[in-house]
């Protein structure tokens, strides 16, 4: 396929059914080198509904590569879960410095476009973001494929991870980064 030409902009509500289908289309084709049939089917059973990824990325920062008016892929900036609790980023304590450490949620690209360039400018653009907001430290919870993708971007594994879902166990590795 010849290289796409496309832009990486900020995540609209339109954009969700699309969103939806790139992250099930990864899980289901693009994991597939990495991970069983089993495994991908209890990762991402079916089609997750509007509503169920208009929760997910409420409170966090999105950005879509889109090519030809279709998202290609998407990633998504927010606080680490384990602060109180609470992913929410709060736009004027993030301004105000307050955030000193975030987490990439999610980095999807649609299987026809994996190796296109896609990956590496949603991370840029967050990474740019994430710099502005004064975030020192970002972190991830990357899959066997996109750990090769964040190492390219100088993070650092720290553990890999198992998690029970049905009767698999998928396996995800803890990574960081330093911002400077």
């Amino acid at each position: 396929m010849k290289q796409p030409v496309f832009t990486v902009r900020p995540f609209v509500i339109n954009d969700v059914t699309e969103l939806a289908q790139v992250f099930h289309l990864s899980i289901k084709q693009g994991a597939a080198s990495h991970y069983s049939e089993q495994e991908r089917a209890v990762w991402s059973p079916n089609l997750r509904s509007d509503e169920v990824w208009l929760e997910r990325l409420s409170g966090t920062l999105t950005w879509v590569a889109e090519a030809n008016q279709r998202i290609i892929g998407f990633i998504n900036l927010k606080k680490p879960s384990d602060l109180n609790g609470d992913s929410h980023i709060d736009i004027e304590q993030a301004t105000a410095g307050f955030l000193t450490q975030a987490e990439v949620d999610c980095l999807f690209t649609h299987p026809e476009f994996v190796g296109m360039g896609v990956a590496k400018a949603l991370y840029l653009e967050l990474e740019k973001k994430a710099l502005t907001l004064g975030v020192k430290q970002l972190a991830v919870q990357a899959s066997y494929l996109a750990k090769p993708v964040f190492e390219r971007f100088a993070f650092q594994t720290i553990k890999q991870n198992s998690h029970n879902k049905g009767d698999q166990v998928l396996v995800n590795f803890s990574m960081v980064k330093p911002l400077a």
